[in-house]
C-alpha cells in the first residue's frame, strides 16, 4: 500500500517510544504504522527490513542507534511517530525526542520485566515532565507474565499506575484485550480486531478493575464525581478527556497491553494516543523573560531544530518541529541564534529513511528541511526582530574520554570528520587537547565509542587508535626569589643587550598571571616594558623545570639596564624569558593538578557505594544534600586523573539512574 499525505493535519501531535533495548519499540512502530494504514505489512528488526534499518551500524548491532521517524494518520489527525534507542549509550536521543514529544509511550516487555535500564529512562520522561502510557508488549511470548509485570509497575510508579486494558489469555494463548473504558474485548484475527462482549472468565476480574479505574478518572472533574457517587457511570466519551487532563498533570499513568507482532492491542494504543494526547506548551525565553509557547496554527511562525541527519544521497538535512504558526515551503525565517536568513527551499516528512514532500506543515508537525547548512540543533528560527530561545536541560558529563591516535597524522582530516559526526550527535564532543596536541573525543559509552570509531573508518576512511588521555599538570614556583635576566651578545654591527631584574613570588594558583611595572628613573624605557612581559609569558607557556605550563606568578619588574644602540624588544623579550626561567631553577617549583568539582545526583539507596568509590578516587565530599526521600545530591572534589572513565563507573554503581556533571574548581599540589 502506497504511502498516503494527508491534504491538512488540524491537529500534529509527536509521540515518542521508549524504554529499554530489546522490548520491540521499533516493532511497534511498524505495527503502529501498519495500523494506521501506511504500511502493508510490517518489517523485521532482525532481517533489517524495518523503517530505520538504513544504517550499516544498526543493522549490524541490531538496535537503534538514533532517532526513527513515521508520520501516521488517524482520520486528519497525524502523530509522529519517534523510535528512540534503548541502550544508554545513546540517552542522548532520547532526551532529544522527549524534548519535542507530547507524549512518551513506555514500551515494556512481558518477559523481562521492569529493569534497571528501563528505569533509568522513566527517569528522563519524569525529569522532561512528558505525559506517559505504558504499552506492556510481547504477551504472545513463551514466558510473558502481565501480573508480574504489572506488580513491576506498581512498585516503580506507584498509584497513579492505571491499567486501560487486560489481556485476553497469555503467551501462545493470546487472543486480544479487553478495553477497561469502552467496557468491552477485542479479539484478533491475523491482526484484524473483532468487538465483543467480556468473556465470562474475564467478567469479575474486568468489573472490579473498571469500577477501580473509573474512580481514578472522575476524580478530576467534580460532576462526573457527584454523577457517579449517585450510581451514574459517565460515558467513554466523558471519561476521555479527564483521562487526559490527569495523565498530563501526572496524575494518572495508563497501561495498555499487547502484541507489536501480532498486532494485538496496536490499533487500540493508536486510538488512545490520538483522544488523549494533546500539544505541548513548550518552554522558552522571549526577550529574557521565561514563557511557554503555545503551539497555536494561527500564531507566529516558530521552528526548531531537533536533529542533523547527514544523507548519502540527499547531503545534509535538518529534522524541525513546529512550535507555531503555519509553515510553507520556500518561507524565509532567520535563525535566532546566528540573525541569519534561513529558507526553506522544501518540506518533507521523514518516512524511515523516505523523504516524502508535503505542501505546508502547522504547529505540532515534524518536518524536514534540506540546506540548512548553518542550523544547529537548538537553533530556532522565527520572523525577524524575534528574541526567543527555547530552555534545554544541561547535558550530563560524557561516560569515558579517549585521545585519538592515528598513523597518518592527519588531525585536519580526523577533526573534519569528527565534526560531521557530532552534527548528527550531539552527544560526542570533540576537544583538542593542549598537553598532548591530540584530539580527545568524550563519549557516552564503550559501544558508543565504538559506533562512532566505525563510522570514522565506513564514512571518511579514517583508522584510529585510542589512548588514555594525558592528564593536565601544571607548575608554580615554590618561593618567593629575585633573579637577573641578562642578555649580552656581539656579534658584529648591532648587538643585542638588555639586563632585567625581576622578583618572581607564588599567588593562588587559579587566578591570572600578574606583571607589575615598578620601573622609575627609566631604567627600561618605556618601548620595551611590554617585551619584557611577553618574555616572561612565553617562557611560562614552554614550562618550568618539570616541563609543565606554568601559573600562579607575580612578576615585578623593577630594575633592569638598556644600551642606547644594541637594545631592541627582542633583547628584553629573551631577558625577560632568561630571568623568569632562572627564578623558577632556583626556587624549585610544585606541580599542581586540577582539581574537578563533580556533582552527582542519583537514588539515596545507593549512597554508600557512591561514597566509597569517591573515596577510591580520591575524592573529598564537600556538600550532600538531601533533594527528597528518593533522591540526593552529592557534590565532591576529585582529581582529574581520576574521571576519565568515571561516567561509566557512575552509571553501573546506580545501575544508570544517576545524573553527573565535572567542571574545573582549582589546582592543587599533585602528591
Amino acid at each position: 500500500m502506497p504511502l498516503t499525505i494527508a491534504p491538512s493535519h488540524p491537529k500534529a501531535r509527536t509521540v515518542a517510544l521508549i524504554g529499554r533495548n530489546g522490548v520491540g519499540k521499533t516493532s511497534l512502530l511498524e505495527a503502529l504504522v501498519v495500523a494506521t494504514g501506511g504500511l502493508e505489512r510490517a518489517g523485521k528488526v532482525d532481517a533489517g527490513t524495518t523503517l530505520g534499518a538504513n544504517d550499516p551500524e544498526e543493522r549490524k548491532y541490531q538496535m537503534s542507534l538514533g532517532i526513527s521517524m513515521a508520520p501516521v494518520w488517524i482520520g486528519d489527525d497525524k502523530l509522529t511517530l519517534l523510535d528512540t534507542p534503548g541502550l544508554i549509550d545513546f540517552h542522548g536521543e532520547v532526551e532529544r525526542a522527549l524534548d519535542v514529544a507530547d507524549v512518551a509511550v513506555f514500551v515494556v516487555s512481558a518477559v523481562d520485566g521492569v529493569q534497571s535500564d528501563f528505569v533509568a529512562t522513566w527517569d528522563l520522561a519524569r525529569e522532561a515532565d512528558v505525559p506517559v502510557v505504558i504499552f506492556v508488549n510481547a504477551l504472545d511470548a513463551e514466558r510473558a507474565d502481565f501480573e508480574s509485570t504489572l506488580g513491576s509497575l506498581e512498585l516503580l510508579v506507584g498509584p497513579t499506575l492505571a491499567p486501560l486494558e487486560l489481556p485476553i489469555g497469555v503467551g501462545p494463548s493470546l487472543q486480544g484485550v479487553v478495553d477497561l473504558l469502552a467496557d468491552e474485548a477485542i479479539f484478533y484475527d491475523h491482526a484484524t480486531p473483532r468487538h465483543a462482549p467480556v468473556p465470562a472468565e474475564l467478567a469479575e476480574l474486568e468489573s472490579r478493575v473498571r469500577a477501580s479505574l473509573i474512580e481514578a478518572i472522575v476524580v478530576a472533574d467534580d460532576s462526573l464525581t457527584e454523577r457517579y457517587l449517585e450510581g451514574d457511570v459517565p460515558t467513554i466519551d466523558e471519561l476521555e478527556p479527564a483521562l487526559a487532563e490527569m495523565m498530563i498533570e501526572g496524575r494518572i499513568v495508563p497501561v495498555t497491553c499487547g502484541s507489536a507482532t501480532l498486532g494485538v492491542g496496536v490499533d487500540r494504543l493508536a486510538t488512545l494516543l490520538d483522544e488523549i494526547a494533546v500539544s505541548r506548551p513548550i518552554p522558552a525565553l522571549m526577550n529574557g523573560n521565561e514563557t511557554f509557547l503555545d503551539r497555536d496554527p494561527d500564531g507566529e511562525p516558530i521552528m526548531r531544530a531537533f536533529k542533523v541527519i547527514v544523507d548519502p544521497y540527499v547531503g545534509r538535512i535538518v529534522v524541525m518541529e513546529v512550535i507555531s504558526g503555519t509553515i510553507t515551503p520556500d518561507v524565509s525565517l532567520v535563525n535566532v541564534r546566528t540573525r541569519n536568513d534561513e529558507r526553506l527551499h522544501g518540506l518533507h516528512h521523514l518516512f524511515g529513511s523516505k523523504l516524502v514532500p508535503v505542501t505546508r506543515a502547522v504547529a505540532g508537525d515534524v518536518v524536514v528541511v534540506a540546506k540548512l547548512n548553518d542550523v544547529a540543533v537548538g537553533d530556532v528560527l522565527a520572523k525577524r526582530g524575534v528574541d526567543l530561545a527555547t530552555v534545554t536541560t544541561k547535558a550530563p558529563a560524557p561516560a569515558l574520554s579517549v585521545a585519538l591516535l592515528s598513523a597518518s597524522n592527519d588531525d585536519d582530516k580526523i577533526a573534519t570528520a569528527l565534526h560531521r559526526l557530532s552534527e548528527e550527535d550531539p552527544s560526542l564532543r570533540v576537544r583538542h587537547d593542549p598537553v598532548s596536541r591530540r584530539l580527545v573525543v568524550d563519549a557516552m559509552g564503550d559501544t558508543h565509542l565504538k559506533v562512532t570509531l566505525e563510522r570514522l573508518r565506513r564514512r571518511f576512511n579514517v583508522n584510529v587508535t585510542t589512548a588514555t588521555p594525558d592528564v593536565q599538570h601544571y607548575e608554580t614556583i615554590r618561593s618567593a626569589r629575585d633573579c637577573e635576566g641578562r642578555l649580552k651578545k656581539q656579534t658584529g654591527g648591532h648587538g643585542q643587550f638588555a639586563v632585567v631584574n625581576l622578583k618572581v613570588e607564588p599567588i593562588k594558583p587559579d587566578e591570572p598571571f600578574e606583571f607589575v611595572d615598578a620601573i622609575v628613573g627609566g631604567a627600561v624605557p618605556r618601548q620595551f616594558i611590554n617585551a619584557v612581559r611577553n618574555g616572561i609569558e612565553k617562557a611560562m607557556a614552554r614550562g618550568g623545570p618539570a616541563g609543565f605550563p606554568v601559573v600562579g606568578l607575580r612578576v615585578t619588574l623593577y630594575d633592569g639596564k638598556f644600551h642606547n644602540v644594541d637594545s631592541s624588544e627582542a633583547a628584553f623579550d629573551t631577558a625577560g624569558s632568561m630571568g623568569v626561567r632562572a627564578a623558577l631553577d632556583a626556587a624549585g617549583t610544585v606541580v599542581l593538578e586540577r582539581i574537578m568539582e563533580v556533582t552527582t545526583t542519583f537514588p539515596t539507596e545507593y549512597l554508600g557505594e557512591v561514597l566509597n568509590d569517591l573515596k577510591g578516587r580520591r575524592g573529598k565530599v564537600v556538600a550532600t544534600i538531601q533533594d527528597n526521600a528518593a533522591t540526593v545530591t552529592v557534590t565532591s572534589y576529585i582529581p582529574e586523573d581520576g574521571l576519565h572513565r568515571y561516567g561509566l563507573d557512575f552509571r553501573a554503581i546506580t545501575a544508570g539512574r544517576g545524573r553527573v556533571t565535572i567542571q574545573l574548581h582549582h589546582l592543587s599540589e599533585a602528591p
